[in-house]
């Protein structure tokens, strides 16, 4: 097992705790990839602590849930979210418990958990606490279920999701009876939030194993229930080979003209103008818009991510990624990278002809731009401005 130091801030809360009478163990992801050898993320920590203790033992907290039990301790900058022991009661909207109740029992505590790969606590001398055997299943490469698959899923459907997501992320099988309980109770996961089910969506496509989740989600009718998702179905999702959500949804929409983008999958500002900007790429590709423009007009990442695209879905592909190349390759030779590299600007013009603005001022300056980028004319002051005095005097 490696990488104890990523535990080593976390070490002051769990011996804070302890001094002052109470347990404290690491719990969840951050011991689950502590097992696996793998780089440990966010660290969580568990105590039989009431949250007002928690909040008195330390100087800088953040209450973040505390009718959950949840209070965020921060140590040098790095937050930790610190969470008294509880049990859970029902789950009326298929998501959030309608309650919880505190215990002074790890055992109960760890019992409310997902998976048991999730469900084993850590002490600071790095002894593992696992009452589920969720060691076993890390071995095993295995997800199962903390208790009975039908009463977890039915409790949280989120969990049917990160089930997929997990079998991407570390390449484990679900275990055939919680696969056999996601395909009775897969109609939940139209319960849950959007901006949740993008969430685990990003991370599983970011996944290693991406195609067997997909295959889970297609195989469960899972994606019926998913927008967007639900309107390009199965076949289409099939053939598609991606390694992000939002290439999924670019190579879709690239499938089938018919679906269009709304904003049905929540996504950020940002998500949506990449999306966007790939379909007009992909467009520009197909008729054959001068690959100097091509490489002016795009950057180098998005350029490279169609390519990507292409390559990995021939059916996309019609005879484009020889002009795609093309444009990769000019891009960084390119005289100028966008209007602000001219050596020359809009005042200069209005200057030198001793006109107003208006109009006439944006054709010019693109015509200016078409020129340089076609090498037909030098990016230089002077020459700009005698070119300008004798096409437009």
């Amino acid at each position: 097992m490696t990488n104890k130091n990523a535990f080593k801030e976390g070490q002051f809360i769990l011996d804070t705790l302890e001094s002052n009478g109470f347990e404290a163990y690491y719990v969840g992801g951050s011991v689950r990839d502590y097992c696996m050898g793998k780089s440990v993320g966010d660290i969580d920590i568990t105590t039989n602590a009431l949250p007002k203790q928690i909040e008195a033992l330390f100087k800088h907290t953040i209450d973040v849930g505390i009718e959950h039990g949840t209070i965020v301790v921060v140590i040098n900058k790095t937050p930790y979210e610190v969470t008294t022991y509880r049990t859970e009661t029902t789950y009326s909207d298929f998501r959030r418990p309608d309650s919880v109740e505190f215990t002074t029992s790890l055992k109960e505590d760890l019992a409310r958990r997902d998976f048991t790969m999730n469900a084993i606590a850590m002490d600071k001398h790095f002894k593992l606490y696992d009452p589920y055997d969720g060691q076993s299943a890390i071995e095993d490469k295995e997800i199962i279920t903390v208790g009975n698959p039908d009463e977890r899923f039915n409790e949280d459907a989120l969990r049917m999701l990160r089930a997929l997501r997990f079998m991407s992320q570390l390449q484990f099988d679900l275990n055939e009876d919680s696969y056999n309980a996601i395909k009775k109770l897969v109609s939940n996961v139209q319960h849950i939030s959007v901006e949740r089910i993008v969430q685990e969506l990003k991370k599983l496509y970011k996944g290693i194993n991406i195609e067997a989740s997909k295959r889970l989600l297609i195989e469960s009718d899972m994606y019926k229930y998913i927008p967007f998702f639900n309107r390009v179905g199965k076949d289409d999702l099939k053939k598609s080979v991606v390694h992000t959500l939002n290439n999924e949804i670019i190579i879709q929409l690239l499938f089938n003209d018919s679906v269009s983008f709304k904003n049905e999958l929540k996504l950020s500002n940002e998500d949506k103008k990449y999306i966007n900007t790939s379909i007009q790429l992909y467009d520009d590709l197909k008729n054959k818009l001068e690959t100097v423009i091509v490489a002016y007009k795009y950057d180098t990442m998005l350029l490279k991510n169609m390519l990507k695209i292409l390559s990995d879905n021939s059916a996309l592909n019609i005879n484009m990624e020889d002009d795609l190349l093309e444009a990769i390759q000019k891009k960084e030779s390119l005289t100028i990278q966008s209007k602000k590299d001219f050596a020359v600007n809009g005042n200069d013009l209005m200057n030198s002809l001793n006109k107003r603005g208006g109009p006439w001022l944006k054709e010019l300056l693109d015509e200016i731009e078409r020129q340089i980028l076609f090498e037909t004319l030098p990016n230089d002051f002077d020459a700009i401005i005698e070119w300008v005095h004798n096409e437009y005097h």
